[in-house]
């Protein structure tokens, strides 16, 4: 029934959008938005991928690279939308643009009193995305991502400067936002459509090189290989050699410091030619599926300080099963606590410090922060990810789906939220 719903919803903003596009020509007729007499069926197809209509393989490589270098696609939230919302008519529209996975960059239109969802119903329509509960818009500060509340006005989040009349403005103030997975599956079988895979994929993918998922030097090969053949297809020597690709676009700074360079342009190649015959989606699937037995995986990242001075670093990590303590030193990561939903006491905040607390030793484990509204959304992140994990174990036990989400959306309250 939710996905239904979610395809029923991805086809009407489909639809909507595709005949204001139509009329503004943004794509070429070559590049249909979706597929003619695309139906529910098709939607359903786990081989079906709206975004390979547009997706031109006259390159090899990460895709991320190739996108990132595009014009970006001017869309505009619907008049139908923005009318119920604006008190002017000849306001003029502000600019969001919104990174998608695979690079591209979107330049969406809208007035003041658009809130996030309006812009991620956009970006959902324009990938074809049926399973865009996984997924959210996020801002970046510094190097961390932060999701943003589809309710929230755009200007409560913007920075300073981007809502005022653009004529009057002595510069331009970008406002830009990523579109990014906030809830991971801890079994990537549960994947039930191509597209949410690909993405999945292209996000881990990156996160790897960015060093936001860090894995060994082996699990980097492995990853890397399974790239090579997912964008390049079978490995040829005779067509390929040894430099068919460039080192820094499959495996993270940190692996090519410590590993001799040559070697790895011996070693790839052949890893590479064990998965011949794998078909690109084979390829990015069994990536996933190597991805999600990291320790790492799923796991959002947030600085913090603790309560007493210490030699390292501290990063607090929220993922689908609980919160990671990391110490960090010479930029490792070594978890050192952990805090599993089912052995969580307590999570309360005040001001700049959350406070984790354990059932077995009912220890107060407090942590700063650099500010009170970052405590309140580390708060929020931990609700939503324990939430998503509920529903997610009450789905594999075969419950009425119906009954459940009734359930769980009116009285779902953790028991250590305080």
């Amino acid at each position: 029934m939710l996905l239904q719903r979610q395809e029923e919803e991805v086809q009407r903003l489909q639809t909507h959008l595709a005949n204001r596009l139509s009329k503004a020509n943004f794509y070429p007729a070559d590049e249909p938005l979706f597929r003619p007499h695309a139906s529910a069926l098709d939607l359903q197809d786990p081989f079906y991928n709206p975004l390979s209509l547009r997706k031109r393989k006259n390159f090899y490589g990460p895709e991320f690279v190739k996108m990132a270098s595009e014009s970006p696609v001017t869309l505009s939230v619907p008049s139908s939308i923005m009318q119920q919302k604006r008190s002017k008519m000849e306001e003029v529209q502000r600019k969001v643009g919104v990174v998608l996975l695979n690079g591209q960059k979107l330049e969406v239109g809208c007035d003041l009193k658009a809130v996030c969802k309006d812009v991620f119903d956009m970006v959902v329509a324009h990938i074809g995305l049926v399973e865009h509960h996984l997924f959210a818009l996020a801002y970046l500060k510094e190097t961390e991502f932060f999701f943003v509340e589809p309710d929230a006005k755009l200007t409560k989040v913007a920075p300073d400067g981007w809502k005022d009349d653009p004529k009057k403005r002595r510069s331009d103030v970008p406002f830009n936002l990523f579109f990014r997975i906030k809830f991971f599956h801890d079994d990537v079988g549960l994947i039930q459509h191509a597209m949410t895979k690909h993405q999945y994929y292209l996000q881990l993918r990156k996160d790897i090189l960015e060093e936001r998922m860090r894995c060994n030097t082996e699990n980097a090969m492995l990853l890397a290989s399974l790239a090579l053949q997912a964008e390049f297809g079978d490995y040829q020597p005779e067509l390929h050699g040894k430099t068919y690709f460039r080192l820094e676009h499959y495996l993270p700074v940190s692996i090519l410091d410590k590993v001799d360079q040559t070697t790895l342009r011996e070693q790839l190649p052949e890893l590479h030619s064990n998965y011949y015959g794998a078909s690109e989606s084979e390829a990015e699937f069994e990536f996933l599926k190597v991805s999600q037995k990291l320790a790492e995986y799923g796991v959002h990242f947030h600085r913090v300080l603790p309560e007493k001075r210490s030699q390292t670093g501290i990063m607090l990590g929220v993922y689908s099963k609980g919160v990671l303590i990391f110490d960090v030193l010479n930029g490792n990561r070594n978890p050192v606590l952990k805090f599993p939903w089912r052995e969580t006491k307590k999570i309360s905040f005040a001001k700049k410090k959350i406070c984790l607390q354990n059932t077995s030793d009912e220890i107060k484990h407090l942590f700063q922060t650099d500010s009170n509204r970052t405590c309140q959304y580390l708060l929020q992140m931990c609700s939503d990810q324990h939430k998503f994990h509920l529903q997610t174990k009450a789905r594999q036990s075969n419950q009425e789906l119906q009954d459940l989400g009734m359930s769980v959306d009116r009285v779902y309250k953790p028991i250590w939220l305080a």
